[in-house]
């Protein structure tokens, strides 16, 4: 294996330790007969570090690209701005069979109280890790994980690929603008690639949105207080069925730079998935909603997933079993704290 590329910033970068062969690693091999070289940017985030993980236990070379140094067993650490120059560099001599690019703002109010912030983590970004394949790895799969957020609110479910685009916040439109790119480079310059449009991602370890939100009130609460009326929807996706989601896009021929969603296919209220969690407490606390919608909030959702369905993936994971899973590890954490 080459000797990593020592990025100039005040990071340093990490080999990593040996980590003995596991049974997933042999059905790597089944796979693609050769492990891949995979680069992850935000690899300290919620999806970037159970792909990490994820990728990791099948016995991939993991590149972790990300504002803090990451050091653990089976992974290049890589510090760097994606803003800077250093992403041409760091391209040109890891040159990754894979890139997923899981980097970025991922709020959607902090989107709309600050636009500047978003935009500026979103399209550029994305220019520049494209302009860099282009002229240092063309033969890298470029993934790009999108959001449904640039559905908006549509007028018509499930929402398809090819869904009218009316994104309702920043945070939607900078994701669409930066598709837009995607498809830019895919149809002028060629090249492995596409936008994943993912809906309401969670699973243990998320400490934000809607899970988060309830296990918190709930702790110590016996009354719970959330916004909108409930009878708002989402599409949830597991964090485990996104991971083997992607492994499976990438082993796809057809990646030209189109969209995919990656759904569940199945729209699911607010106010029962709050119910769900909060029954999960011992003292089951009441849930109210103010009927104060959250500005650039959809509606409802429910995804198709007519591409990965058609190609043989289906989602596996049930929001009964994510939440029960999700709520254990809450329990289980906060426990060990007191």
């Amino acid at each position: 294996m080459d000797q990593p590329f020592g990025v100039r910033t005040n990071c340093s970068i990490t080999s990593p330790r040996s980590s003995r062969p596991t049974a997933r690693k042999a059905l790597l091999l089944h796979r693609h007969q050769t492990t891949m070289k995979i680069a992850i940017t935000g690899a300290g985030g919620f999806i970037g570090s159970a792909l990490r993980a994820y990728h990791q236990s099948l016995g991939h070379e993991v590149h972790a690209i990300s504002r803090t140094l990451i050091n653990e067993p089976g992974c290049y650490g890589h510090c760097i701005s994606l803003h800077s120059e250093e992403t041409y560099a760091l391209i040109q001599a890891l040159q990754p069979d894979i890139l997923i690019h899981a980097a970025g703002r991922s709020s959607v109010p902090n989107s709309v109280t600050d636009p500047a912030a978003d935009f500026n983590s979103g399209p550029p970004v994305v220019f520049q890790l494209l302009d860099a394949l282009r002229l240092h790895s063309p033969k890298t799969t470029f993934l790009f994980l999108s959001s449904a957020a640039v559905y908006g609110n549509p007028a018509k479910l499930p929402i398809h690929e090819y869904s009218a685009i009316n994104p309702i916040s920043p945070y939607g439109c900078h994701k669409y603008q930066s598709e837009l790119l995607v498809r830019e480079f895919a149809e002028i310059y060629g090249g492995r690639s596409a936008s994943i449009r993912i809906f309401s991602a969670y699973g243990k370890g998320l400490k934000r949105q809607l899970l988060w939100d309830v296990c918190q009130k709930a702790w110590g609460n016996n009354q719970i207080s959330l916004l909108g009326s409930g009878n708002e929807a989402r599409d949830f996706v597991h964090i485990t069925d996104i991971c083997r989601a992607l492994e499976f896009i990438i082993g796809q021929s057809d990646l030209i730079g189109q969209p995919i969603n990656l759904c569940s296919g199945i729209s699911t209220p607010i106010q029962e998935v709050s119910q769900l969690i909060a029954s999960h407490f011992p003292h089951q606390p009441s849930i109210i909603f103010s009927g104060v919608q959250q500005l650039g909030a959809p509606a409802r959702w429910q995804g198709e997933t007519s591409w990965l369905h058609s190609r043989g993936f289906d989602c596996s994971i049930s929001i009964a079993e994510g939440v029960n899973e999700y709520v254990e590890w809450f329990l289980n954490t906060h426990q060990q704290k007191d």
